[in-house]
């Protein structure tokens, strides 16, 4: 059960407390209480990057952005209605109120409908060679570089187990027989784990058409990444918008080195003195719906946004998952050595 203490804020508090509460929470879910100590509203995970995508900054007070009517159960409620109510709104959890207004637990969907809380299939992309990172990539590939104590491949498997995935698939070509001699089958990790053999490079969705057939949402990643990224939560922002596709989006901000010009005709209005552009970027994690793979092509190179954008063809929703924790691509040396900095530090403090 959630440690309300914990998790219960005030209405003044920010977006960024809320999200750390909702995180420390088994729940994703941070209680939004009166000076009484009654229900004002609750937030999720998923609220909270909703409010992020809309526009709205961490620092923002709470109140900006929970709802005046907060959906929840009533302690005198039936667990049958509770459960319908968590199947209807699609949430992971809503708050049980007693006949003051005081919270009286959490309801988790978890609990009360285990079957609508399938777990998924993790897959990790790890078969490239890792061109920009030679040479430390001549005699090993990049996913199993070790970084605060263990391989980049390594951290991103014990996220997904986090996540209930116990079955992870590694697709792999490039030095492929290092993985099965670093990584066994799964077991010191907590899972099994599977090896794909891409036979020839598949880009990064067509070696989805080398699964087994599966009725399990997958949640698919490249294996050069470094995050904290909690796939639980992406998961469920995943369901609660019955999307085929969810998508991880970075901000990646970048800033212009010169004075740019706004203009009205021939008219100069402003300087803008080394502005910085931000702008959300795929984020190279992924979860998949199970029908989603029939549209994944047999035997050839196939990429994520020739399928992402043959789902939306299709009219299905796809959805942006804003990434609010950690995350970096070991996509260059100058990057790799950044993170092992970073980690070092943190090691010694």
């Amino acid at each position: 059960m959630t440690d309300l203490t914990a998790t219960t804020l005030r209405a003044d508090q920010t977006l960024q407390e809320a999200f750390a509460a909702a995180a420390a929470s088994g729940d994703r879910l941070a209680v939004v209480v009166d000076p009484d100590g009654r229900l004002v509203g609750t937030l999720t995970d998923g609220d909270v990057r909703r409010a992020v995508l809309a526009g709205v900054p961490l620092d923002a007070p709470i109140a900006q952005v929970i709802s005046a009517a907060p959906l929840m159960a009533s302690a005198d409620d039936t667990a049958e209605q509770i459960r319908d109510v968590l199947v209807r709104s699609g949430l992971p959890a809503i708050a049980v109120v007693d006949a003051d207004g005081r919270v009286h637990h959490v309801a988790r969907l978890q609990d009360v409908a285990p079957e609508l809380a399938t777990a998924p299939l993790g897959v990790l992309m790890v078969g490239g060679r890792g061109e920009r990172l030679r040479p430390l990539t001549d005699k090993m590939p990049k996913p199993l570089l070790r970084i605060g104590g263990a391989a980049i491949v390594e951290r991103l498997v014990q996220s997904m187990r986090l996540a209930g995935v116990s079955d992870v698939y590694l697709t792999v070509n490039y030095m492929a027989e290092q993985f099965e001699e670093r990584l066994g089958d799964g077991g010191s990790l907590g899972v099994r784990l599977h090896y794909v053999r891409e036979e020839q490079p598949l880009d990064t969705a067509g070696a989805l058409s080398l699964l087994p057939p599966s009725d399990r949402p997958l949640i698919v990643s490249n294996g050069d990444l470094v995050t904290t990224v909690d796939f639980t939560a992406m998961l469920e922002f995943h369901r609660y918008h019955r999307s085929a596709i969810t998508v991880a989006g970075v901000e990646y901000a970048a800033t212009v080195p010169y004075g740019v010009l706004r203009t009205a005709a021939h008219h100069l209005l402003h300087i803008d003195e080394k502005p910085t552009s931000r702008q959300l970027v795929s984020g190279g994690i992924y979860v998949l719906s199970p029908d989603v793979l029939r549209y994944v092509p047999q035997g050839r190179a196939y990429s994520m946004p020739e399928l992402i954008d043959a789902v939306l063809s299709d009219g299905l929703g796809v959805s942006v998952f804003p990434v609010l924790e950690r995350w970096s691509d070991i996509g260059s040396k100058e990057e790799f050595e950044r993170v092992l900095f970073e980690f070092a530090v943190e090691e010694d403090t």
